[in-house]
C-alpha cells in the first residue's frame, strides 16, 4: 500500500510539472506606462508572437475590469501556447495614470496607438519571433489596425466596430434609449466642430463629462473602415453571434472595404469569447464567471490563421 501511494504521489507531481512546462510566463515593461505578460511555448525554433490590445474602459491585461473577472486573455494566451504561439498582453496606460500623475483630460486616443507601436518595436528589436501579429478586442481593434500598418505581419480584429465612435454610440442610444440619441448627436457635432460639447442630457455625462471630452475628440478622428482599408497584410475578423455589444454586421462592413480579409462569425459566442446558450442574463453573468472556458472554435481559428501566415 505504501509503495502504491508513493507511486501515485510521484505520478501526480510529474503530471503537475508537465503542465507547468507547457509555457513560460514573464512580466515585460515596455515603457513607464505599459507593462504586460509575455507567454511563450517551449520551442527550439522561433515562434509567432500575438500581441493583444484590450477593449474600451479600464480593462487589464487579463481582460478584467474593476467590476468583473473573466480572465479571457489570460486563458487565451495559455491555450495558444499549447499550439506553439507566443503572446503578449498588456495593461492599458490608464492603470498607470495615478502613479504617473497623469490626469484624465491629458490622455489621448493616440496614446493607445503609440503604446501599441512601442510594443511592436520592442519585440521587433529583439528579433526573437518568426512573425508579429496584432489582435485588438473591441476598441483595441481600431488601435491595432492603425498600429499594424507597415509594422505587423498580420492583423486580427476581435469584435471591432466598423463605424466611428460617435455613430456607434448614437446607434446604440437610438436602440436602447430613444431620445438620448438626438442629444448625443448634437453633442458630438459640437465636439467635432468646436472641440467642446456644452449641450447634452445629464444622462450622457459618462460620455461627455468635461475631463473625458479631449479623449473622445481624438477618438472621433479615426474611422475603422478607412483604417482597415489601408492594411496590406493578412487580416482575420472574428465575431460572436451572441455578442450583445458588437453585432456581426460590423465585421461584414469591415470586410466590404477589406475584401481579402477572413471573416468568421462563431455561433453562440459572446463578446468575451464564451459560449452562451441561454438568454441575455446568462450572457451578462458570464462576464464575471472566469470558470467558463474559451470557445474551442476561437483557439482553432486563431491557431490556423497564425500558422498559415507563418509559412508564407
Amino acid at each position: 500500500m505504501r509503495i502504491y501511494v508513493s507511486m501515485l504521489f510521484f505520478l501526480l507531481v510529474t503530471i503537475s510539472f508537465a503542465q507547468e512546462k507547457e509555457y513560460n510566463s514573464a512580466i515585460i515593461k515596455i515603457n513607464p506606462y505599459v507593462e504586460g505578460n509575455l507567454v511563450t511555448p517551449y520551442a527550439d525554433d522561433k515562434v509567432p508572437l500575438l500581441i493583444f490590445i484590450m477593449d474600451a474602459g479600464a480593462i487589464n491585461r487579463d481582460g478584467n475590469d474593476r467590476m468583473s473577472k473573466n480572465e479571457t486573455f489570460k486563458k487565451l494566451s495559455r491555450e495558444l501556447a499549447k499550439h506553439g504561439i507566443a503572446s503578449f498582453r498588456y495593461d492599458k496606460r490608464i492603470f498607470a495614470m495615478d502613479r504617473m500623475g497623469v490626469r484624465e483630460n491629458e490622455i489621448s486616443f493616440k496614446n493607445f496607438i503609440n503604446d501599441a507601436i512601442e510594443v511592436i518595436d520592442y519585440f521587433e528589436k529583439n528579433n526573437d519571433y518568426s512573425k508579429i501579429i496584432l489582435a485588438g478586442h473591441g476598441q483595441g481593434s481600431l488601435v491595432g489596425m492603425i498600429a499594424a500598418r507597415d509594422r505587423a505581419n498580420a492583423f486580427i480584429g476581435i469584435a471591432g466596430n466598423a463605424s466611428s465612435i460617435d455613430n456607434v454610440i448614437i446607434d446604440q442610444l437610438a436602440e436602447q434609449a430613444p431620445g438620448l440619441d438626438k442629444s448625443a448627436a448634437l453633442a458630438f457635432k459640437q465636439l467635432r466642430e468646436n472641440g467642446r460639447a456644452t449641450v447634452y442630457e445629464p444622462a450622457l455625462e459618462s460620455i461627455f463629462r468635461y475631463d473625458l471630452q479631449p479623449f473622445m475628440r481624438t477618438w472621433l478622428q479615426y474611422n475603422p473602415r478607412e483604417e482597415i482599408a489601408q492594411l496590406e497584410i493578412p487580416i482575420l475578423l472574428l465575431y460572436g453571434k451572441k455578442d450583445i455589444q458588437v453585432n456581426t454586421s460590423e465585421g461584414e462592413k469591415l470586410k466590404e472595404v477589406a475584401p481579402d480579409a477572413q471573416f468568421v462569425a462563431i455561433d453562440n459566442m459572446n463578446h468575451i469569447l464564451r459560449e452562451i446558450k441561454g438568454n441575455r442574463l446568462e450572457n451578462q453573468k458570464s462576464y464575471n464567471e472566469s470558470w467558463r472556458p474559451i470557445m474551442p472554435e476561437v483557439i482553432s481559428t486563431l491557431a490556423t490563421f497564425i500558422k498559415d501566415i507563418s509559412i508564407q
